[in-house]
C-alpha cells in the first residue's frame, strides 16, 4: 500500500518534470500582518519564495522602517505601503494590479504572507505539481474557520490576516468575476474564507493541492500540523506557536514536538525562536515551545562554554553566606571576572579578606565594589553599580547572583529559596557546562533562570505583584513591543540569572540612577526593581533573544510532585477542561477571602456581568483604597526591619 505522503512525493517529482516543459510567469504578494512586524521568519519565507517566483511584492501596513527596508534588499522587487497599522485583504486587490502593470505577461499570482512558518521542504515539486493544473485558481488547505479568542487572557480575537497559500490564473483575475468578487462588501476576515466557494459559484475551476479532509473538517493547519508535515505540505500554521497554551493544550497540539519536525526537516528553530520571542507573550511561549531544560549533574558536554568570557556580579548583604557562593563560582570555567557589589564598609573589610582567600584557590579575578545604600538592593547594584559591566563588549555571558538577609521569611523559606535558584543555576561543575552549552547551541538564547518557585511562596496567580500597569507603561517608554502575560510574567523571581549581555541592551536604554529606586519614584515606576526582574524576558525578546527555565533533576522531582498535587486540588470544584475551567474563573474575577461580598461580586460577574461593569467603578476605588492602607502597612514593616538591620550590624 502507499501512504499519502509517498503519493505526494512521487507527485511532487512529476510536477517537477511538468514544470520543466510549463514554465509559469509567476509573482508572489507576501503580507505582513502588522506595522512593524518584519521578522526574521518572514525573511527566511521570502529567499525560498524567490527561487519559484519571477516577482516579489511585500504589502507592509504603515510606513517601514529603514532597517527592514535594508533587510529586503534583493528579496523584493517592490514594497506596497498600505494605510492603518494592521493587514487588510483589500491591499491584495491593489497588489494584484500592480503586478499587473508590472510584468504584463505573468500568468501566476500567489496571495500569501506571515500566516505560516516555513517553508520546511523545497517549494518547487509543489509549485511544479501545481502547475500542470487547469485551475483557474488553487490553495493548499482549506480556509481556516473563525477560531476562539481568549481575549482576557491576552490573545483577542484575529480579525484580518494575510492568506495562507491562495495561488489565483490569468484566467481568474483578468476577468469580470475578480473584478466584481473585489468590489462586493466582505466582512474583515471573510475574504479568503469565502473565495473559493464565491469562485466555484460563478464556475471558476477550484484545485486544492494537498486533501485534508481525512485530518480535520476545518483547520487542519492549527488541529493536524504533524499530520500535514507527513503529508509534505511545507507550511506550519502560525496559531499553532501563538494561540493561548492551554486551548493547545485542550487539543494536544504540542509546539514543541511540532518544532522538532521541523527542524528536522532543516527549518532554523533559532530562526523561529527569535521571531516568536518578539511577538508571543513570553511565558506563553515558554509554556508553547516546552522552553524548560531538565539538566544532568553530569556532563553532556564536557567542553561547554570553555570558551565564553563570563562575568559574575553578585550582591552580598548577608555574609555569613557568602562562602556558599564562592564554592559555587568554582564550578565555571577558569577566567571569570567577578564583581561583588555591597553597600556597608564594615562588611566590604570583612569581604575583602574572604575574597583574597578564595582568589588563592582559583584561576577567576575579582574586584569589590561598594555602591550607596537603595532599596533597589541587588537590583540597583546591577543595572547602575555595574553598568560598565553589563555594557560591555568583553564578555559573552553575564551570571547575576545576590545574598541578602530576608528576616520577614522563616529559615526554611530562606534555606529552599537559596537552594532553588542555586541548584538551579549552579549545581555542580557538570551542571554548569550543560547550562554554558545552551548558550553554545542557540545562539538567540538570550537568558536562562530557574522556574517560578511555588514552594513556600504564594507567587503563582499574582507574580506581577500589581505592577503590570507600570510594566506597560515603561514598556513603552522603552521601545517594547512584545505582549506582556496577563497574569504572570516569565520572569527569574528572586533575581538570579545567567545571560548574554546583549539581552540587557533595551532595558538600559535609559541611564538608571540609584535616585531611580527610591520610594518617592515609586509613582512613576511602581518598585523599580521588581519591575526590572519581571521584564527582563520581555526586554530580551524585543532584541531577538528567546528566554529558557533549567532545573536540575532533584528540584523537578520536588516541583513538578508538589504543582500537580495543587493543580488537582484547584481544579477539584470546577467542571469542563482546564481552558474551561480558567475561563470561568477568569470571568468571576478576584475572591479575595471568599466572604460574602467577593461572593456576591463573584456571581455577579458570571450571570450579571452588565449588573456587575456598572458597579465596577466603586469597587475598584474601594479596592485601590484597601491596597493603599496595606502598601503602606508593607513598607512601614520593611523600614523597620531594615532599621533593625542596620542596628544589627552596627552593634557587631
Amino acid at each position: 500500500m502507499v501512504s499519502t505522503a509517498d503519493a505526494g512525493r512521487r507527485a511532487d517529482r512529476a510536477g517537477a518534470a511538468a514544470s520543466a516543459v510549463a514554465p509559469v510567469d509567476r509573482a508572489v504578494v507576501y503580507g505582513v500582518r502588522s506595522q512593524g512586524r518584519l521578522e526574521a521568519t518572514s525573511l527566511h519565507a521570502l529567499r525560498a519564495l524567490k527561487e519559484v517566483a519571477d516577482t516579489i511584492v511585500l504589502v507592509h501596513p504603515g510606513r517601514m522602517t529603514p532597517e527592514s527596508r535594508s533587510a529586503l534588499d534583493g528579496l523584493v522587487d517592490r514594497i506596497e505601503e498600505t494605510d492603518g497599522d494592521d493587514f487588510t485583504s483589500e491591499s491584495y486587490a491593489a497588489a494584484v494590479d500592480e503586478v499587473r502593470r508590472m510584468r504584463a505577461g505573468v500568468t501566476e499570482i500567489v496571495l500569501t504572507g506571515d500566516s505560516w512558518f516555513g517553508p520546511v521542504a523545497d517549494l518547487a515539486p509543489l509549485m511544479g505539481r501545481m502547475s500542470g493544473s487547469s485551475a483557474d485558481v488553487w490553495d493548499l488547505l482549506p480556509p481556516a474557520a473563525p477560531r476562539e479568542a481568549f481575549p482576557g487572557e491576552g490573545f483577542p480575537a484575529v480579525g484580518d490576516r494575510p492568506w495562507f497559500f491562495v495561488a489565483v490564473r490569468r484566467s481568474f483575475f483578468d476577468s469580470d468575476a475578480w473584478r466584481r468578487w473585489w468590489a462586493e462588501p466582505i466582512a474583515p476576515g471573510e475574504r479568503e474564507r469565502r473565495l473559493v466557494t464565491d469562485a466555484r459559484r460563478a464556475g471558476v475551476r477550484h484545485a486544492r493541492a494537498f486533501e485534508t479532509e481525512r485530518l480535520h473538517p476545518d483547520d487542519p493547519g492549527l488541529f493536524a500540523p504533524e499530520d500535514l508535515l507527513e503529508l509534505g505540505v511545507p507550511f506550519v500554521d502560525r496559531a499553532v506557536f501563538t494561540s493561548y497554551p492551554p486551548f493547545l493544550d485542550r487539543f494536544a497540539v504540542i509546539g514543541s514536538e511540532i518544532a522538532e519536525m521541523m527542524g528536522e526537516r532543516r527549518y532554523p528553530l533559532g530562526t523561529l525562536r527569535s521571531s516568536l520571542a518578539s511577538c508571543v507573550p513570553p511565558k506563553a511561549l515558554n509554556a508553547v515551545l516546552g522552553l524548560l531544560s531538565v539538566l544532568p549533574d553530569e556532563a553532556v558536554d564536557p567542553d561547554g562554554g570553555a570558551s565564553a568570557s563570563i562575568a559574575v556580579v553578585v550582591h552580598v548583604s548577608d555574609i555569613d553566606e557568602i562562602a556558599e557562593i564562592l564554592r559555587r563560582l568554582q564550578f565555571l570555567p577558569p577566567g571569570a571576572s567577578v564583581f561583588v557589589t555591597t553597600t556597608e564598609g564594615v562588611t566590604a573589610a570583612r569581604l575583602e579578606q574572604l575574597l583574597e582567600a578564595w582568589s588563592g584557590t582559583n584561576e577567576h579575578t575579582y574586584e569589590l565594589r561598594v555602591t550607596p545604600q537603595s532599596p533597589g538592593r541587588d537590583m540597583a547594584d546591577f543595572f547602575v553599580g555595574c553598568r560598565d559591566v553589563i555594557q560591555s563588549d568583553a564578555y559573552d555571558l553575564v551570571i547575576k547572583l545576590h545574598m541578602r538577609r530576608a528576616p520577614w521569611k522563616t529559615m526554611n523559606r530562606l534555606r529552599y529559596f537559596r537552594r532553588y535558584q542555586l541548584d538551579n543555576l549552579l549545581s555542580s561543575p557538570g551542571y554548569v557546562r550543560n547550562v554554558l552549552s545552551l548558550f553554545d547551541r542557540e545562539p538567540e538564547l538570550g537568558i536562562v533562570f530557574p522556574p517560578m518557585i511555588h514552594i513556600g511562596y504564594a507567587t503563582m496567580g499574582r507574580g506581577w505583584a500589581l505592577l503590570h500597569p507600570h510594566a506597560e507603561r515603561l514598556a513603552k517608554r522603552l521601545g517594547i513591543r512584545v505582549p506582556l502575560d496577563t497574569v504572570s510574567p516569565l520572569a527569574p523571581y528572586g533575581g538570579m540569572w545567567i545571560a548574554r549581555p546583549a539581552a540587557f541592551r533595551v532595558m538600559m536604554q535609559r541611564r538608571w540612577t540609584f535616585a531611580d529606586y527610591d520610594w518617592k519614584y515609586q509613582r512613576r515606576f511602581g518598585h523599580l526593581a521588581h519591575l526590572q526582574e519581571r521584564l527582563i524576558s520581555a526586554a530580551a525578546g524585543q532584541a531577538g533573544f528567546s528566554s529558557r527555565t533549567v532545573m536540575n533533576f532533584a528540584h523537578t522531582e520536588i516541583g513538578h510532585t508538589a504543582l500537580e498535587y495543587k493543580v488537582d486540588q484547584m481544579f477539584s470544584t470546577t467542571r469542563g477542561w482546564p481552558v474551561e475551567q480558567i475561563g470561568m474563573l477568569h470571568r468571576a474575577g478576584y475572591t479575595g477571602y471568599g466572604g460574602t461580598v467577593a461572593l456576591v461580586r463573584m456571581f455577579m460577574r458570571i450571570n450579571h456581568p452588565r449588573v456587575a461593569d456598572a458597579f465596577r467603578p466603586f469597587y475598584h476605588l474601594a479596592l485601590r483604597g484597601h491596597r493603599v492602607f496595606s502598601a503602606g502597612r508593607r513598607v512601614a514593616s520593611r523600614l523597620r526591619s531594615e532599621r533593625g538591620e542596620k542596628e544589627r550590624e552596627a552593634s557587631s
